[in-house]
């Protein structure tokens, strides 16, 4: 310890010179921090994204879509509505998000490489010589690849990856000017899109696709009222400029026919999976450019009410922005982007890495008081504090790094970098404050007769918990039976992921996710893929039957609205070929009986074929007819197939429930002779869904014990190691009961609060350690030494609790629902913690705290307790 107090006092300028030059450095790193708003939380190795990431290898329509919702409310099928999909379908397929700022970006990474590989930027100079356009998309494919060669940073790299899909980010289209349509003509097989161009009358069209269940409730609604152009965007997810580019440049789309042609006046919605990741996006910036400021703020101001002194506010502010300028920074060098989670960081940053900053310069201030020059302040402010704040700082790093327990990669990044941030939090005031304090010069005499805030504060808490101290017995009775009422309402919490939900009802993405889900198809879609592990081995009877059979029982689930497989293009060819016969709108049977009619004799012969055969007669008249869709079901060798369905809702609870019952069905029904496998939406969130329960208990047990051990070792004392992890668990089973009875879900955003509450014991390390050094130096008693630790530390530990509470609190402004709610529930989590540290070491300490020898009551103990019972 004296090493340490002599070597801030002596290098207190090149200490200050090295924490500023780190400063600057991870500073400089900022600009190379990346985005990525995709929503889906899990690694791609994840089995449920994994098993969506395998099938786009093999199955197109199977990447994420903006779906473009036309309503009209008489009837779509009307030339100026049809118009207005032929024109909004052309001018999507000729979509390109690439802008200019990305062609002076790529000009100057060609200026910046070309001398390290001039094929580089001979690849990149014929991509802009005649400015961007789709058929670009090859030539920076092969720069992409060429790029793997060169020392990028992270921010070069990702705009190397995401350049070529921006270039040509259209994988397919659907809808009435996109899909394939299957009718006979003149007794032939014409496959072609309904709406080819603006001269077809609008009622032929509404005949053609009357009835096909190809399109009736994807292509276009039930009532006639509505169409859907669907656009499936090649943009990678974590390309969150992409996809807000995607959305914008679609909205501009939209906007620009409208202000051509004034006579469409139809409502146009706008949803989907891309347009879910650009509005987050929109969010998250919006919220750090405004939360932020405001939480600086608030703490400057508590900070300036609560100390009334510069260094009260200039050290502890220090602190946190130079621990939030190192951990953005830290997170840049490691090539992790900011997401949905870690755009929190800053704020949570700002708001609990100023503990220890706050102690040391409440403690600072206390001996200041009593008449010690500053130099002496700091010393013997060093010596009372060090102990309690790296322990409180190893535990509670041990609680966020025990979050990355769980499989959702924003959490375990969270948790990593909030880690990494208290880590260098404490590093810095213990090192910026003392130095700093030593370089300044100030009164070694104060007027100790003028009560301070902090004292009147001090003052009322023993008053309030010295009438609890004397009812002991009767207070941990009440205590009990309230802690039995809220852990029976914590086993009723609900965990939820609700998708659209978390936006504002007034939000324009909100409004027309939900109308997509009441009027057509649904946003969320999901497949099932059929593997028979052979070429052809799905085009038999047996198979596609069976295929036919799970289209029929996903259509009988609450929420499924729409199905599509190869076993509707069978049905409908069959249909077709049959001049529209309802009795044909079936699959093959085994064996079928054809009939035809012999030229030379003019007689009908009868034949017998197999369905088999049949169907695999169908699928090639289908490709050789110019079909184009097949590939959405179909692999090419014909060994795998997909089922897609669609679903009208965004909440993790009903795609489980719809996973369930498949399940059950797929037991009974599956041929043994294939293979399933489910994935999309439902099988991503649900996923999701399981982690969070399965990551709040496994990460809080393995915390919890962590705290525990690390608390017994440095304490020494397996009792008042328990003692003080206690208010920990009591924290968690009162914020887990009110959640339940406000209500509220546990979600991706609430449960990050229990790696928060759980390692944060400050209040109960710093109480305790007042207590036992009352006990040291006098011959108080237990609960004299209590009293006397509320008096000094419980106003410290207040003011800890207001300033993280009214932090979080600024988050209750996020547009974000789950952010919202972090903020809110985190400052009312933390104000049980708060209690609970000095409630429950107050009440237990008779039985956890022993002395070695016994103490010397003096009455003014006795009048104290008397006062405070009167107060109560």
């Amino acid at each position: 310890m004296e090493t340490y107090l002599q070597f801030v006092d002596r290098w207190a300028k090149a200490i200050l010179l090295v924490l500023f030059s780190i400063t600057v450095f991870f500073a400089s790193q900022l600009g190379n921090l990346t985005n990525d708003s995709n929503p889906y939380l899990l690694p791609e190795t994840h089995p449920a994204r994994k098993s969506i990431l395998d099938m786009q290898q093999e199955f197109s329509g199977t990447f994420d879509a903006a779906m473009i919702v036309i309503h009209n409310e008489k009837d779509i099928f009307n030339r100026t509505s049809l118009d207005a999909v032929y024109e909004l379908t052309q001018s999507s397929r000729k979509l390109m998000l690439a802008t200019q700022s990305d062609a002076d970006y790529l000009d100057t990474l060609a200026n910046k490489y070309g001398e390290v590989n001039p094929e580089f930027q001979k690849l990149a100079t014929d991509i802009l010589k005649d400015g961007f356009s789709q058929s670009d998309f090859f030539v920076a494919d092969q720069l992409l690849a060429l790029s793997k060669t060169l020392s990028l940073s992270q921010a070069e790299r990702a705009f190397m990856e995401y350049l070529p899909r921006r270039l040509n980010p259209i994988k397919e289209m659907a809808g009435l000017a996109a899909s394939d349509n299957i009718i006979t003509q003149d007794g032939t097989l014409k496959i072609f899109k309904s709406l080819h161009d603006k001269i077809v009358p609008a009622e032929q069209i509404k005949q053609e696709v009357m009835g096909n269940e190809l399109m009736l409730n994807s292509v276009y609604s039930a009532d006639n009222k509505s169409t859907m152009i669907t656009v499936e965007l090649f943009v990678k997810q974590d390309d969150a400029d992409g996809q807000v580019r995607a959305y914008e440049a679609i909205k501009h789309l939209v906007d620009d026919y409208r202000a051509r042609h004034p006579e469409f006046t139809d409502d146009v919605y706008i949803a989907g999976v891309p347009i879910f990741i650009a509005e987050q996006k929109k969010l998250t910036d919006s919220d750090l450019a405004t939360l932020l400021p405001m939480v600086l703020l608030i703490v400057g101001g508590i900070l300036v009410v609560f100390f009334r002194r510069p260094m009260g506010f200039v050290l502890p502010m220090l602190n946190v922005v130079m621990c939030t300028i190192w951990t953005l920074g830290m997170m840049s060098l490691f090539r992790v982007p900011m997401d949905l989670v870690t755009s929190a960081l800053p704020v949570f940053l700002i708001t609990i890495c100023g503990a220890d900053a706050i102690h040391m310069m409440n403690e600072y201030y206390t001996q200041h008081n009593s008449g010690l020059t500053p130099k002496e302040a700091v010393k013997k402010s060093l010596r009372a504090m060090f102990s309690p704040i790296v322990l409180t700082t190893v535990t509670t790093v041990a609680g966020f790094l025990f979050s990355t327990s769980t499989n959702i990669s924003s959490i375990q990044s969270f948790g990593i970098f909030m880690a990494v941030g208290l880590f260098s939090a404490q590093i810095i005031s213990l090192l910026l404050i003392p130095a700093w304090l030593n370089l300044t010069r100030g009164k070694s005499k104060v007027d100790l007769t003028k009560a301070s805030g902090r004292e009147r504060l001090g003052s009322a808490l023993e008053t309030f918990f010295g009438s609890l101290i004397k009812r002991r017995k009767a207070s941990l009775i009440v205590f009990s039976l309230f802690m039995v009422g809220l852990g029976f309402m914590a086993t009723k919490i609900v965990v939820e992921d609700a998708g659209s939900d978390y936006f504002s009802a007034t939000n324009e993405f909100r409004k027309s996710d939900e109308f997509v889900n009441a009027h057509i198809a649904g946003t969320s879609p999901g497949w099932v893929e059929i593997a028979g592990g052979e070429p052809n081995a799905i085009l038999n009877t047996e198979t596609v039957a069976f295929i036919d059979k799970l289209d029929q029982f996903l259509l009988t689930q609450e929420n499924v609205t729409y199905t599509y497989s190869i076993a509707t293009y069978i049905k409908r060819m069959n249909l077709a070929l049959h001049d529209m016969n309802p009795d044909y709108n079936r699959l093959p049977n085994r064996t079928e009986i054809v009939t035809s009619i012999d030229p030379e004799t003019n007689q009908e012969i009868s034949e017998q074929i197999s369905g088999d055969d049949l169907i695999s007669q169908l699928v090639l008249l289908y490709e050789n007819g110019g079909g184009s869709d097949l590939n959405n079901v179909l692999t090419r060798d014909f060994s795998k197939a997909a089922v897609l369905f669609t679903m009208n809702t965004t909440r993790a609870t009903e795609y489980q429930t719809l996973l369930n019952n498949l399940d059950v069905w797929l037991a009974q029904n599956k041929p043994a002779n294939v293979n399933i496998q489910v994935a999309g939406t439902p099988v991503i969130w649900t996923g999701v869904l399981h982690e969070i329960i399965k990551g709040q208990l496994t990460s809080f047990l393995l915390a919890f014990s962590s705290i525990c051990v690390v608390l017994m070792l440095w304490l020494r004392s397996s009792k008042l190691g328990l003692l003080t992890a206690l208010p920990l668990a009591a924290t968690m089973v009162s914020y887990y009961g009110i959640m339940a009875i406000l209500g509220i879900e546990l979600n991706i955003g609430t449960a990050l609060i229990s790696f928060i509450v759980v390692g944060i014991v400050d209040y109960s390390v710093h109480y305790l350690h007042r207590v036992k050094d009352h006990l040291a130096a006098t011959n108080a008693s237990i609960d004299e030494s209590l009293l006397y630790a509320i008096r000094h530390s419980g106003a410290s530990i207040v003011f800890n609790v207001a300033l993280f509470s009214l932090g979080f609190l600024t988050l209750l402004f996020s547009q974000f629902k789950p952010i919202a709610y972090l903020g809110g529930l985190v400052a009312l989590a933390l104000t049980i913690s708060g209690f609970m540290s000095i409630f429950l070491i107050s009440m237990l300490a008779p039985w956890f705290i022993r002395r070695e020898k016994p103490p010397v009551f003096d009455t003014t103990y006795e009048t104290n307790i008397e006062k405070a019972g009167e107060y109560s």
